[in-house]
């Protein structure tokens, strides 16, 4: 099983990450700003500690208030900002040790108040490891390592050929090509010699151009950066827009399903209507039907009527005429 060292967090290992990137925006934004007033209490804390060394101040027990409420400040903000107070407190207990060490109220006695004070510095931390990401990133891009090293031989070299040359220090020569190709020139050391000046104006080109490309990978570094930030700015504009567009997704689906559950319940309700609407239709429809029946009934049976009597009629007829035959 291989250990990863990228996947530490050294800012959290050491008790100095502040707000986690995994919290809430607001809490990033408003650590961000608190980070600020922490980064000016503790350049407040470095003058504070010179001018003790140096019994420039009698009493700064006031500056050392304003520097704890600082970082108190700045710990209680946090707290109630973040989501997940447990993993803060965790990521930075050493913010809250010097907090409770450096209580300004406490006594420690001269000697120890001034070493306790000086930890409050360890809090430089937070800025060292930034920068320090910064600077990593910087020697990995376009090779920028390997340029700065590559200039620090040369120079080394130069400075060795040089005092050869010239006949002085080693240190002399080393000096002499560092100020030559960073294009200085202080003029404390300058070659005497033909074949010296001849190589110093070889140093100059060289350096020219070798300065040119330390200045190049630093400015793209710089542009990078702030492309980066751009691009981030931007990933967040689109994540923003994409969460509101789920809620406006999820808030359609709402409303698409009580539309239709609404059409739903009116298109039962209509076909209860239909249906109860058929039926009174058929029931009138089949009572129609009876009356019709009926009338049809009662018209044959006064037709078979008629027709009865006319054939009764006609018997009477007929026998009356057999009667009247019979007596003549």
């Amino acid at each position: 099983m291989s250990f990863n060292f990228r996947s530490v967090n050294i800012k959290a290992f050491l008790g100095v990450e502040g707000v986690s990137p995994f919290e809430n925006t607001r809490a990033i934004k408003v650590g961000g700003y608190l980070s600020y007033a922490v980064f000016l209490a503790l350049l407040i804390v470095v003058v504070q500690l010179v001018l003790d060394y140096s019994d420039t101040i009698q009493d700064g027990f006031w500056v050392s208030v304003l520097v704890w409420l600082v970082f108190t400040t700045e710990l209680v903000i946090n707290l109630w900002l973040v989501d997940n107070r447990k993993r803060y407190l965790k990521h930075n207990w050493l913010n809250v040790l010097i907090i409770i060490i450096v209580f300004p109220w406490f006594s420690y006695g001269s000697e120890w108040a001034a070493i306790l004070r000086g930890l409050r510095l360890l809090l430089f931390l937070r800025v060292v490891l930034d920068v320090f990401g910064d600077v990593v990133n910087l020697l990995k891009q376009n090779s920028f390592g390997l340029v700065l090293a590559g200039a620090f031989f040369f120079i080394i070299l130069a400075g060795a050929i040089f005092s050869v040359i010239e006949g002085v220090d080693f240190t002399d020569g080393v000096w002499y090509a560092l100020v030559t190709i960073t294009t200085v020139g202080y003029g404390d050391v300058v070659p005497l010699t033909g074949e010296g000046r001849l190589f110093g104006g070889a140093l100059i080109i060289i350096g020219v151009a070798l300065f040119s490309l330390v200045m190049a990978n630093i400015s793209a570094f710089l542009i990078g950066s702030e492309q980066k930030e751009r691009e981030k700015d931007i990933l967040n504009h689109v994540k923003k827009m994409q969460d509101h567009l789920d809620v406006q997704a999820e808030l359609n689906e709402k409303r698409l399903a009580e539309i239709l559950s609404e059409m739903s319940s009116k298109v039962d309700d209509l076909e209860k209507r239909m249906q109860a609407f058929h039926a009174e239709r058929f029931d009138s429809s089949l009572g129609l039907l009876d009356k019709k029946v009926r009338m049809e009934k009662e018209e044959i049976l006064q037709k078979m009527r008629q027709e009865n009597e006319a054939v009764l009629s006609e018997l009477r007829r007929t026998t009356l005429k057999k009667e009247d035959n019979k007596k003549t």
